[in-house]
């Protein structure tokens, strides 16, 4: 019901360049405010371990980026070339414990998420407002028949909530247990990020949200509708 909401504000012109404000370029900002991966919008696809099990291990993979911070929080700001100076995975768990296990896994490959999937998301995890860059991720396809994970690297404008670009990425899956075995997935999604890209960005930027979260269509599936 929350998304169908969402969605009629967004028809009904809801904006996420908060009014009139003009859109900032993601290299405005000298550090980010990092939230943890977002597995609200998740499928799992033929995998044997129940939906409660992964829910289970959705939360344990955000835990690792407060006890492990050296393996994954660090590499991360290294590859974007920011100094990650906040971390906050409390959105994160919350928003695990909304996930319906009974719509959770599916035999069949789902539709990458849109730009409108993650703008909801985004007003979904009703982050607070602050000063700066932020950025969370969401996990949208966990394939067992694949081994592979895509996840959408969502950077916002913290103060105004505006999306300013989207990044979607697949990494390999791998590990013992199943949390460390999606935790690889999206650990290995920061080796494919190019710093360059992320300087580049304000040539992305537009009215509105851009089309960044289009290019996993293009990448992954060789369509662009």
């Amino acid at each position: 019901m929350k998304r169908i909401l969402m969605m009629a504000a967004i028809a009904a012109g809801f904006s996420i360049c908060a009014g009139a404000q003009e859109a900032k370029s993601l290299d405005s900002y000298k550090s980010v405010r990092f939230y943890g991966i977002d597995f609200a919008p998740v499928q799992v696809v033929l995998a044997d371990e129940t939906a409660g099990e992964f829910i289970n291990a959705f939360s344990g993979i955000n835990e690792l980026f407060v006890s492990e911070a050296d393996k994954y929080v660090d590499p991360l700001a290294t590859r974007l070339k920011m100094k990650i100076d906040y971390v906050n995975i409390d959105y994160a768990l919350k928003s695990a414990e909304t996930i319906d296990a009974t719509e959770l896994k599916t035999t069949k490959v789902p539709e990458p998420l849109s730009e409108e999937d993650l703008v909801y998301e985004l007003q979904d995890l009703d982050i607070e407002p602050a000063d700066g860059l932020g950025l969370f991720i969401a996990a949208g396809e966990l394939n067992k028949a694949t081994d592979y994970g895509t996840f959408y690297y969502v950077f916002f404008d913290n103060k105004t909530m505006e999306v300013l670009d989207v990044w979607p990425l697949k990494g390999k899956s791998g590990g013992i247990g199943l949390r460390n075995y999606w935790a690889r997935a999206f650990y290995r999604t920061i080796a494919e990020i190019n710093p360059t890209k992320f300087y580049q960005a304000k040539k992305k930027v537009k009215e509105g949200i851009t089309d960044g979260a289009q290019a996993v269509k293009e990448k992954f599936t060789g369509k662009s509708e």
